[in-house]
Formats: structure tokens, C-alpha cells, sequence
């Protein structure tokens, strides 16, 4: 007892012990994740911010220099704002979220196009940077609505049928605006050939780490393992800048006066709105908003397909699962409330988000301590943003657009097709030349007719066949299966896939119409048309069914559709096209099985004036003295419609020829539901693998009409081997035609699929 008492306080120690040590390595583990968390927001707080005065000083360039000193506000609100809500929300625990640079170019252009038409509609100052900022905010307020409905309704995925080199196109164009973004920031005036020339007046502090930035950044982050160079990058031009600016013997004032380095800004909601609210209501120009709405559509189309190319770039890096509805979610969200607050458009960044994962970042709190951070560091120094140097801020703007355009002019032409490459700067220059607007319609346009030149040369035939190449599932006599390969010619049929339309369904015709003008073969009787593989059809093809009808009756021939699928026969309906004496089948073999019927019925060969005689359809195959035997040895059954002749796993001991009527072969499946595989008419076998494999039969058999057979049970197969050899040997013989002959038809069947 002593000794077992000891055992159990060693074991209460150890298990103590365990505990304790699991405890503190739970808590280290906390520990390190918090401190990598509070490491990569610092790394990260320091590109959103350049991020977000870089792209804020982008919007205000040009006319709207003047007031950049809310430019940059307006940009660090939504940087805060977004990268809070959407790293509480996103999927993806390390997202960073942001103004991003393809929205933002656009946002530059309306924001450009708002003011001039305040201006011309002769609005004060006052009444064009308050109609800017008003445009500014309802553009993130739209966009949040419309990404947020996009992820409620769970239509993210729709996105993703854009054509990929019409978003290259874009994306192109969006690096164009990028580096028009940052000469409009270096000169004050918007990018035009009689403009170049002012870069030569240019001081040289203000392009010298401008360049620097913009080419070392883009060299090395063209590979994504090296993301993390950014940060290193913007740090060693802000000393270069600083270097150079005391190496020209210039203070700090004199380099803000030449515009080398922000203005002081305050961090405020809507400062601009401080005045009396009546005229602050008055002093809007809401025509000019108004007017540039389309470009402000533009703006969230553009956001909804980046949001979709980063969040699944981000989801494949981290192996993270991605849900893109709720990426949508977020991100309108975070839109809603920027906007609100007065913010920019922003949302997903790949770039800062793999910067926080691969600087230590182990959850969401690290987007949380960054935007933080961000609001802080103005907070308790509104001084600081004064301090970045502007050429910095036109570096990043330069790699970014350099990015882009080397992307998708230069990455781009090894990856598409010489046609599709073409749009890629074919939208740009229309972007270049002609505004945002124009290259999205520009893009649209090309799409749509892309779509319609490189589908219409694909083949909406899937297979062509025949009655001797495509039979139904009905199993007929040995005389009758090779009766319908002789009148096989007779039947013309088409399987169809993918959508049609104009260009598909002319295409149906013309091959219609030269079946039917063969005139060395049997005459086609039966125009056969399978929507089985097709997903839909536009209006356009009713006329073309209108037409085919008419080219079958003056031919003489039935058109037949089988499987049509419920919307594609809803608007042959509608249009009256299945009115016009067109036969419908549910399926392929339901079509199939009535044509040969009618095949067979017309044949003048064929005796079909009434019941089939039993002996007559054996006697073929028979010598009269063994068919007379063999009849001794069957056994007549009679079954009533839905009587059962066997069921699954009953033991395989006869087989059965059918006189009259016909029996189906049905296979149980899991949920109960049969399912039919085939049916055997008048002169057929059917049970006879069970006999000769001795297994346990495979499937159910079931009268489908009162129908009489004849059944040969393993024993008198067997006396009828041992008594008479020669009519055993005639009845294995007809086994083997019979065989034969469905073996035919199946190789027909699978030399006309290859």
C-alpha cells in the first residue's frame, strides 16, 4: 500500500509538471506571436504611410496642387480606416489594406476631371476643392456599396469571366496613369508633348531620387521573393534625398519652398467642412459630380478586379484559404466607412499584405497595431509627414507604374496570343489618348468581339452520327439490328455543346443542308439535333430552327430536338419555333428508339402487319427438326407489365428468349431509383450471362408490357447438351450471333466517338 501511494503522488507530480510546462510554452507562444505581430505593423506602418501620401499627393497634382495639404489626409484616412476593418473582416488573417495605385490613377483622373468642370461652371476655390473632396468621398461610399453587394449576392466568382488581356489592358493603362500621376506632381502640368521639355528645368534634387526609387525598386522586386526590399529601398532614398539636400548647401525651408517636400498637414475628418453648413451645402457642384459619374464607375470596377486578382494571388503565396465574397464584404465595408470619414477608395494590398506576412506577422492583430501605429505617429508628431521628401513619394509612384507597364507589355507577350496581346496596347493607348472612359468602352467592345471571332470558330458539333453508328438501348433481333445498319443512312444527327448563338447556329445549318444535298446514299428522313452538352442559346437561333425546319420539309425529312434544357426550350417556345411540326424528345435514346420504330415499321422488307411468330423469328437460325426440339425444352411465361422476370442477386440458373413485348434492364441504385440500362424486344436473350459466368445476376429485370418468354434453365440446357448435341450445338451458335451482333453495334458506336 505505501508503495502504491507513492506511485500515484510521482504520477500527480509529473502530470503537474506537464501541465505547468505546457502552460509556460502556450505562453511563450503568445508571446513571440504578439511580438511578431508588433514587428511587422512597425515594418508595415512605414509603407502604408509612403503608400498613402504617395497616392494621396497623386489626386492632388497639377491644378490641384495647391491643396495637397489634404490630399494626404484624405489618403491616411482610408488607410487607417480600411486596413483596421478589413483585417477584423478579411478571410486572410495578414491582410493589409490601403489606397492601392490602379484605383487611385483613376481616382486622380476624376478628381482632374471634377475640378474642371467646377472650374468652367465658374465655381470659386472654395467651391472646386469642396465639390473634389465631396466626389472624393461618394466615390468610396459607391464603391463600398457596390463591392459590398457583390460579396452579399456571392458574385465574386462572376468577375472572373473578364477576359484576362482586357484586364492587362486596363492594368496597363493604370500604369500609364501612374507615371502621367508622377510627371503631373514633378512639373505641375499634365503629360503632353509640348510639356517633356519641362523635365530639363527641373532641379536636380527633385528626379535624382526620384529615379533612384522608382528603377532599383522595380529591379528588385520583379521577383516576388522580394518584397521586403520596399521598405529598405524607401528608407535609403529618404537618406539620399536628405544627403543631397546638404551636400547643395539647401535648409529644410528652401527645400519646401521649391516643393521638394509636403506641406504641413493636420489629420482631420473633413476639416474642409468647418464652414456654416448652409454654404457649405450651396458650395457643391453637383453637375460636375454628376458628370463624371461614369468615371467614378470605372474607379469601383476597377477596385472589384483587383480586389479579386490580390486576395487569390495572397490566398495561393500563404496557403491560406480564400473566400472571395467575404473578401468583397470587407472591403465594401471598409469603403462605406472611409468614405464617410471622408477617405479615398482603398482595399487589399498583395504588396503590404506578404510584406507583414513575411516580416513576422502570425494574425490579424498586426494589421490592427499598424493602422494604429499609422494614426499615432500623426497624432503625436502632425509634423512628421512635413519631413517626406516629395521626389520619394514620385519614386514610389514611378515603380509602380513602371510595375505595371512592364507586366503587361513586356511579361505579358510571352504568355498570351499575338491577338490577344494586341488589345493589351490597343486599350492602353486609347486610355493614353482618349481618357478612362473610352478605354472601357474601348475594352468591352474588344472583348465582346474577341468573344464572338474566337468562339464562333469553335465547333458547337460535339459528334455527328447515324442509325448505324448511335442506336438506342432497345435490343432487337438479330434481322431487325441488321435491317436498321442498312437503312442507317436514313437518320442524320448532330450533338451539340457549349452556348449558341448567331455565329454556331449558321453553322448548324450549312452542315444540315449538306447532308442533305448528298445524293449518292439512302435519303434523310430523320434530322436529328441533341442539346444534351449545350448550357444555353440566344434568340438567334430560333430563326436559324425556322430555317432548318423549312430545309427538312422541302427534303422531306423530320427534324427531331432531344434534351433540350428548360431555358433554351422556354425561349423556342416563346418564339414560336417548336410550334412549326418539330418532334421534342426528353432524351437522345427516347428520340433514337422512335425513329428506329418508324424505320422499321416503313420497311417494306420487314413484316410488321402482326404479332411476331416465335417459331418464324428463330427459324433462321434453326435447322425445323432442332427447332422442334429445342421448343420441348422452353419453358412459356407470361408476365403482366411491371412483373418482375428476375431481380439482383437471385442465382444466374436460365435464360430467357423474348416472343412478345419487351423487358427492361434496370440496375438499383443507392437511393433506391432504378435506373434503366436497356430493354430487349421480340427475338432477343436476355439472363444469359448469369448462365455461363454462374454468378448471381446483376441487375433487376421487369416487364415493361405484357410480355411472353421463353425460359431455358441451366438443367435442360444441360439435358438438351447431353441428349441432342446438334440442336445444343445450333442454340450456342444463335448465342454467339446474338452476341456478335451487339458487339457490332457497340464497335459502330465507339469508332464513330473517336
Amino acid at each position: 500500500m505505501p508503495r502504491r501511494r507513492a506511485l500515484r503522488e510521482s504520477a500527480v507530480k509529473e502530470g503537474a509538471t506537464g501541465f505547468a510546462s505546457g502552460s509556460a510554452s502556450e505562453s511563450a507562444s503568445k508571446v513571440a506571436g504578439l511580438l511578431g505581430d508588433l514587428a511587422a505593423g512597425a515594418v508595415s506602418t512605414l509603407v502604408m504611410l509612403c503608400y498613402a501620401m504617395s497616392l494621396g499627393t497623386l489626386v492632388f497634382s497639377a491644378d490641384l496642387a495647391r491643396y495637397a495639404q489634404l490630399g494626404v489626409p484624405t489618403a491616411l484616412v482610408s488607410c487607417i480606416v480600411t486596413a483596421i476593418v478589413i483585417s477584423l473582416t478579411s478571410s486572410m488573417r495578414l491582410n493589409i489594406a490601403g489606397p492601392d495605385s490602379n484605383a487611385t490613377a483613376f481616382l486622380a483622373g476624376v478628381a482632374a476631371g471634377v475640378a474642371s468642370s467646377a472650374r468652367a461652371d465658374g465655381g470659386s476655390s472654395p467651391t472646386i476643392l469642396l465639390t473634389v473632396l465631396i466626389s472624393i468621398a461618394l466615390c468610396s461610399v459607391l464603391t463600398g456599396i457596390v463591392l459590398l453587394s457583390i460579396g452579399s449576392s456571392k458574385r465574386s466568382r462572376s468577375l472572373q469571366f473578364l477576359p484576362y488581356p482586357v484586364v492587362g489592358g486596363f492594368l496597363a493603362g493604370t500604369g500609364y496613369l501612374l507615371l502621367a500621376g508622377a510627371f503631373r506632381v514633378l512639373t505641375g502640368a499634365s503629360p503632353q508633348w509640348q510639356n517633356l521639355g519641362l523635365l530639363a528645368h527641373l532641379h536636380w534634387l527633385a528626379w535624382t531620387p526620384a529615379v533612384f526609387i522608382g528603377v532599383l525598386t522595380t529591379a528588385l522586386t520583379r521577383g516576388r521573393q522580394h518584397i521586403a526590399a520596399l521598405p529598405i529601398v524607401l528608407l535609403c532614398g529618404i537618406a539620399l534625398f536628405y544627403l543631397l539636400l546638404h551636400l547643395a548647401g539647401l535648409s529644410i525651408d528652401d527645400a519646401r519652398s521649391m516643393g521638394l517636400l509636403l506641406p504641413h498637414v493636420k489629420l482631420q475628418l473633413f476639416a474642409h467642412l468647418h464652414m456654416p453648413a448652409p454654404l457649405a451645402r450651396g458650395a457643391i457642384d453637383w453637375a460636375a459630380i454628376g458628370a463624371h459619374l461614369p468615371e467614378t464607375l470605372v474607379v469601383t470596377s476597377v477596385s472589384a478586379i483587383t480586389i479579386l486578382m490580390n486576395s487569390t494571388a495572397i490566398g495561393a503565396v500563404t496557403g491560406e484559404d480564400i473566400d472571395l465574397n467575404r473578401e468583397m464584404r470587407a472591403a465594401g465595408l471598409a469603403n462605406i466607412a472611409s468614405g464617410l470619414l471622408g477617405g479615398m477608395v482603398g482595399y487589399q494590398s498583395y504588396n503590404r499584405s506578404m510584406l507583414n506576412a513575411r516580416a513576422g506577422a502570425t494574425s490579424r492583430m498586426a494589421g490592427v497595431f499598424a493602422a494604429i501605429a499609422c494614426l499615432v505617429a500623426l497624432a503625436a508628431s502632425p509634423d512628421l509627414v512635413a519631413l517626406f521628401p516629395v521626389p520619394v513619394l514620385v519614386g514610389l509612384q514611378l515603380f509602380m507604374g513602371l510595375r505595371l507597364m512592364l507586366q503587361w507589355l513586356v511579361g505579358a507577350y510571352a504568355r498570351l496570343n499575338w491577338y490577344e496581346y494586341a488589345l493589351v496596347p490597343g486599350i492602353l493607348a486609347v486610355v493614353a489618348f482618349y481618357g478612362v472612359v473610352a478605354g472601357v468602352i474601348a475594352g468591352v467592345i474588344a472583348a465582346c468581339v474577341m468573344f464572338a471571332l474566337l468562339y464562333g470558330r469553335v465547333s458547337c458539333v460535339r459528334m455527328e452520327f447515324d442509325a448505324t453508328t448511335r442506336t438506342s438501348t432497345v435490343e432487337r433481333s438479330i434481322e431487325d439490328a441488321a435491317r436498321l445498319r442498312e437503312l442507317g443512312a436514313q437518320l442524320f444527327g448532330v450533338c451539340l455543346q457549349g452556348f449558341l448563338f448567331f455565329g454556331t447556329a449558321n453553322s448548324i445549318l450549312q452542315r444540315v443542308r449538306e447532308r442533305l444535298d448528298v445524293h449518292d446514299a439512302l435519303p434523310v428522313r430523320y434530322v436529328v439535333l441533341d442539346f444534351a452538352s449545350t448550357n444555353g442559346m440566344d434568340a438567334s437561333v430560333s430563326i436559324a430552327f425556322v430555317k432548318l425546319r423549312q430545309l427538312c420539309a422541302t427534303s422531306g425529312a423530320d427534324l427531331v430536338l432531344t434534351a433540350l434544357p428548360i431555358r433554351s426550350r422556354n425561349l423556342l417556345v416563346k418564339t414560336g419555333t417548336l410550334h412549326l411540326r418539330i418532334r421534342e424528345f426528353p432524351t437522345l435514346d427516347a428520340g433514337l428508339e422512335w425513329i428506329e420504330d418508324q424505320l422499321l415499321e416503313s420497311d417494306a422488307d420487314t413484316d410488321r402487319s402482326g404479332e411476331h411468330d416465335f417459331h418464324t423469328t428463330l427459324a433462321p437460325h434453326f435447322t425445323p427438326c432442332a427447332l422442334e426440339k429445342l421448343c420441348g425444352y422452353l419453358e412459356v411465361c407470361d408476365l403482366d407489365a411491371g412483373q418482375p422476370l428476375f431481380s439482383c442477386g437471385e442465382p444466374g440458373d436460365a435464360l430467357y428468349i423474348v416472343e412478345c413485348g419487351r423487358v427492361a434492364v434496370s440496375l438499383p441504385l443507392l437511393d433506391g431509383r432504378p435506373v434503366r440500362l436497356r430493354s430487349f424486344g421480340p427475338g432477343t436473350i436476355v439472363g444469359e450471362m448469369a448462365v455461363y459466368t454462374q454468378r448471381a445476376r446483376s441487375a433487376d429485370v421487369i416487364a415493361e408490357a405484357p410480355t411472353r418468354v421463353h425460359r431455358l434453365s441451366v438443367s435442360a440446357l444441360l439435358s438438351l447438351e447431353r441428349d441432342d448435341p446438334v440442336t445444343a450445338q445450333q442454340f450456342h451458335r444463335f448465342l454467339i450471333k446474338t452476341i456478335a451482333s451487339r458487339l457490332a453495334v457497340a464497335d459502330e458506336a465507339l469508332r464513330a466517338a473517336w
